[in-house]
């Protein structure tokens, strides 16, 4: 069979797009194909040439290589054509524009909450911003364990566990949870996960509205002799009893509990989940605190002091040996406020307000540890005093805020603590 692929390949190269030039080349590619199918190509295009193109020339030279005169004819016209109308090499392609959709706006939106939280977890320290925007969206703080290097509080009797998206877990001591005071449930930002010391660079407060403790603390247990000769914990320094489940409980050290005597200061924890009647080896001793070494120094000479300050009361009511932390800068007026503590029959402890740490809500909840009651001097405190205090209230039998440093003010704000009256008195 004669090979036709040149002579239909030459056709498709001059071809144009025309209807009489498509016509023309499918005809033209049609009497090629069925010469060559019958072996006599030449032949068949004189037969057919008449019908097809009756206005071509003949064509002299004859022979097995000789082409068929319609395609010289429609070769040569083509060529003509594309000398007078030159086509463009390349053809001018609409560009196609990928409209944004719903779904493309919401991952866009994705990709820009990703990029913020990276850039506030990387500042140094607290972040203000960070805190407060999580406060305000719960929804970001679910978007914080997307990262790998953020990590999950779980709270355990003793110090606590954390995981993160890949449920890798670390394990952090109670010298650690003192020196943070993480909550169950909490965002902690860890470097060096991957080694035996990983480090916590930063602490994300859970939305206070989503907090759901599974540990109960028991802090500042007092520990004395029964009757037995044992070790146990019923009540704590400011003589709250123990309570498990709402039942009295009394606590029994085991016996090899280390460096432990009478009169110890220890933490109680234990899961608030109860399952039937507690015993003693659900409840988990997790802290103990040192001992005040008493520094031997020389005495300084005494300084005769004035007569101590007396305080007449302008409201009655009775503290019965409890303690009230005051609250205020520079421990201003210290002997006035002792005086009107003692008063009404309590004791005095006081804090200075504009002393900076790095968390001062664990500051003062630990500095205030030993106070049933507290007041804050509202004109001489920082903000972040007043928003520390205003989380860990919860842990003092009553709270109260005194608008000045006069004594009546702090007075009165005493009562309110204590009566569980609204914290604060405008006017």
């Amino acid at each position: 069979m004669h090979d036709y692929r040149k002579e239909v390949q030459q056709l498709l190269d001059v071809m144009g797009d025309s209807e009489q030039e498509l016509t023309l080349g499918a005809k033209a590619i049609q009497l090629i194909l069925q010469m060559a199918a019958k072996g006599n190509l030449a032949q068949g295009i004189e037969e057919k040439q008449a019908s097809v193109t009756p206005e071509v020339k003949e064509d002299e030279e004859e022979g097995p290589q000789a082409r068929p005169e319609v395609e010289s004819d429609l070769k040569s016209k083509l060529v003509a054509k594309d000398e007078k109308e030159p086509r463009p090499l390349v053809q001018k392609v609409e560009p196609m524009v990928d409209r944004p959709t719903d779904v493309s706006k919401e991952k866009a939106k994705i990709d820009r909450t990703s990029q913020t939280l990276q850039a506030l977890l990387s500042e140094k320290g607290d972040s203000q911003a960070l805190d407060n925007w999580v406060q305000k969206d719960p929804k970001i703080f679910e978007r914080l364990f997307d990262m790998v290097m953020v990590y999950k509080v779980s709270t355990r009797r003793i110090g606590f566990k954390a995981y993160n998206k890949n449920n890798k877990e670390l394990r952090f001591r109670e010298t650690i949870r003192n020196q943070f005071n993480p909550k169950n449930g909490d965002a902690i930002l860890v470097s060096n996960a991957h080694t035996e010391s990983p480090r916590i660079t930063k602490l994300i407060r859970r939305p206070a509205e989503s907090y759901y403790p599974n540990t109960v603390t028991f802090d500042r247990g007092v520990v004395e002799v029964n009757a037995d000769n044992e070790l146990i914990v019923k009540r704590n320094v400011s003589g709250k009893k123990l309570r498990v489940d709402g039942e009295l409980f009394e606590y029994k050290l085991p016996a090899q509990a280390y460096n432990i005597h009478d009169g110890s200061i220890v933490r109680l924890r234990w899961y608030a989940n109860s399952h039937g009647e507690r015993q003693n080896e659900d409840i988990s001793l997790a802290w103990v605190y040192p001992e005040r070494q008493e520094k031997v120094t020389t005495p300084a000479p005494k300084k005769e002091k004035g007569p101590k300050p007396q305080y007449q009361p302008t409201i009655e009511f009775d503290l019965e040996g409890r303690t009230v932390g005051i609250v205020v800068g520079r421990e201003l007026y210290r002997d006035k406020y002792e005086a009107i503590i003692e008063a009404h029959n309590g004791k005095m402890l006081m804090v200075d307000a504009f002393y900076h740490r790095r968390d001062p809500e664990n500051y003062f909840s630990r500095r205030l540890s030993e106070a049933d009651y507290v007041v804050m001097v509202q004109n001489q405190n920082k903000h972040n005093t007043s928003y520390a205090l205003a989380k860990i209230k919860d842990q003092f039998q009553g709270f109260a805020v005194a608008k000045n440093l006069t004594g009546i003010q702090v007075e009165h704000a005493i009562y309110r603590a204590v009566k569980g009256l609204p914290a604060f008195v405008a006017g």
